[in-house]
């Protein structure tokens, strides 16, 4: 999957208020993630590892705090000024936070919180529902929780056979909208404009319904970088 995580806008300075209780303090390569009592010491170092691994923590300073309402986590990032009302960050933020939650948290229900240097949230993101993530010789294969873990199972090992899990790093995501199965994949810049390619599209849609989904409709959806739709394919 695409590493997003350096394009967040972050503020590099710390928090500005030493007297509020922000949680538990953690360093990670120059980011300072706070935790709070109902996040676990465990969950926070898996998410500081994984700003590691997607370059957010690279050395420069960086202040974010995991916290926790009933089952929903939040990841509270301090930002620069003018940043919430920014939609083009918005929609990575959106993209970043679903990530995190099928990554790391098991796919729990995930917020993204842009905030000030107090750490006062100032606009919130929900998190897409993505579900979890498993790899199929390569392929990262995300499932919302409307997929059944046999389902994905058997859509997985059949992207192995059909060749589309080929060793190449890909990303895809599987999803139901009604009765209707549909299969996000990430594309190369301006292939949904390509008359073939939006053919065997069509193809592999009926190819799925048959071999996967047991004749249930399905559709192939083909998706930018952070799996925003370009065209809907339906079955031939």
């Amino acid at each position: 999957m695409k590493k997003l995580l350096f394009l967040l806008p972050v503020l590099l300075v710390t928090l500005l208020s030493a007297c509020t209780n922000y949680g538990k303090e953690k360093v990670y390569d120059g980011t300072e993630v706070y935790h709070t009592s109902q996040v676990t010491d465990a969950e926070a170092d898996a998410v500081g590892n994984y700003l590691i691994s997607q370059k957010f923590a690279d050395g420069q300073p960086k202040t974010v705090q995991l916290a926790k309402s009933g089952n929903t986590y939040q990841f509270r990032m301090v930002v620069k000024d003018g940043i919430d009302k920014d939609t083009s960050y918005a929609k990575i933020a959106k993209f970043f936070i679903s990530m995190l939650s099928a990554q790391v948290l098991n796919g729990a229900p995930a917020e993204m919180h842009f905030c000030d240097d107090h750490l006062k949230t100032l606009k919130v993101i929900v998190a897409d529902d993505y579900g979890k993530e498993k790899i199929f010789n390569a392929t990262s294969l995300l499932h919302s929780r409307n997929i059944t873990d046999a389902e994905v199972n058997a859509l997985g090992n059949y992207l192995v056979t059909a060749k589309f899990a080929n060793g190449r790093a890909k990303s895809a995501l599987v999803t139901k909208s009604g009765d209707t199965y549909q299969f996000k994949f990430v594309v190369r810049k301006d292939a949904e404009k390509d008359a073939d390619y939006l053919a065997n599209g069509k193809v592999f849609a009926s190819d799925l319904s048959k071999d996967v989904f047991k004749g249930a409709p399905a559709e192939v959806l083909m998706c930018d970088p952070y799996f925003n739709t370009l065209v809907v394919l339906p079955m031939k």
